[in-house]
């Protein structure tokens, strides 16, 4: 029997067809896109095709595409390229961002930038009211992500979107988690910028894509010989670009819709809670439809994680790069380093089916005898 990976939120397997276009990229196209030669040109062309399709896909234009190393650095573009070109203003983010989004709102609050985190509750769910009395007058962006990539749980993106707009405020979205998993159209969501990195999407990993609303002044974060019209330096990643590119194909085409299907999410979760009735789920809906974040109560969730990784099941203590230290968006919602620490997130893909619940169900049920029952971690 095959593993059953539940980690699509960590990182998605690559499809066999965008391998396919992968190595077909890397077989016909050794030459530098930059250069005007055949060879060049060729690389150039496998790369306008690809922005092509992830503009189609997300409903913007060609030129409002850029290509990256993937969602961390997406991130970091766009924000500190939004306040590279001004001194001052406001950066309002909340606390529930990916750590690439905290940390560079730490570093401009290092070089100056006044930035305000807005706190969130028990449901892990953004206030729109919050994120209002954060805004000043010289606020000049909001960043939040469309769905919390530990909890599934969707962010008020819409509705902040309005009330940056009528505040004349940019607007930044992180959407790493959420593609693939929700239909995701820069028009309908509102906003200015968005994130996406490609190895979330059933495409190598080290390629990403920074959507930039067409007006909107964005300073590079990279500089060296002026790639991509002097707005991302460095030799494009011409195989990985070609790769993502033929991802978006496939979400277009609806390959990946049956990641969009809670039903297998909500069998794992009566499964869960027959195991052990005192799992908590994290967070309140709505929730990404592949995502399940459960707390066990009196249990050390890295040591559920290697009992499961024992038996062939493949899940994510918090998230998947957090490393020892406890879930900062669970602490933000106020679960405390206990509760943080006794979780497990477990996330689906397209590929999941039932015998992978069934699997990761009789292999929780072994993890459970086999790790320290509740009672017996507070003897």
């Amino acid at each position: 029997m095959s593993d059953a990976y539940l980690d699509i939120n960590g990182s998605t397997p690559v499809h066999p067809a965008v391998l396919e276009a992968y190595l077909e990229s890397t077989r016909a196209t050794c030459g530098n896109a930059s250069v005007s030669h055949p060879a060049g040109l060729l690389a150039q062309e496998h790369i306008a095709r690809a922005r092509a399709t992830a503009a189609r896909t997300l409903g913007c234009s060609d030129d409002e595409i850029w290509f990256t190393s993937g969602g961390t650095e997406s991130n970091n573009w766009a924000l500190k390229g939004l306040f590279a070109p001004h001194c001052g203003g406001r950066l309002v983010t909340s606390a529930i961002e990916h750590k690439s989004v905290l940390r560079t709102a730490d570093a401009l609050a290092r070089a100056g930038i006044d930035v305000a985190v807005v706190p969130v509750g028990n449901s892990g769910r953004v206030e729109v009211a919050d994120i209002e009395r954060a805004l000043t007058p010289d606020t000049r962006v909001v960043s939040l992500m469309v769905a919390n990539n530990e909890t599934g749980v969707l962010q008020p993106v819409r509705e902040v979107a309005q009330l940056c707009r009528s505040r004349g405020i940019l607007l930044h979205c992180d959407a790493v988690a959420a593609i693939g998993k929700l239909p995701l159209d820069v028009r309908e969501l509102g906003c200015d910028l968005l994130s996406l990195s490609g190895h979330k999407l059933y495409a190598p990993k080290g390629c990403g894509v920074l959507y930039v609303r067409r007006g909107v002044a964005l300073a590079p974060l990279i500089d060296g010989c002026g790639q991509q019209c002097g707005m991302r330096s460095g030799t494009e990643n011409t195989a990985a670009v070609a790769a993502l590119g033929r991802a978006f194909e496939l979400l277009a085409s609806g390959a990946f819709d049956a990641a969009r299907r809670p039903e297998l999410r909500d069998q794992l979760w009566a499964g869960v809670r027959a195991l052990e009735p005192r799992a908590v789920r994290n967070g309140e809906g709505p929730w990404l439809p592949n995502t399940l974040s459960v707390t066990f109560p009196g249990r050390i969730g890295t040591e559920l994680q290697s009992a499961l990784g024992a038996r062939g099941v493949h899940c994510s203590a918090g998230a998947a790069a957090m490393g020892s230290a406890p879930s900062h968006v669970l602490m933000a919602m106020g679960k405390g380093d206990a509760h943080a620490r006794a979780t497990l997130r477990f996330s689906l893909g397209h590929s999941t089916r039932t015998d992978d619940i069934e699997r990761a169900l009789s292999a929780l049920a072994d993890a459970l005898r086999a790790t320290p029952k509740p009672e017996e971690a507070h003897a």
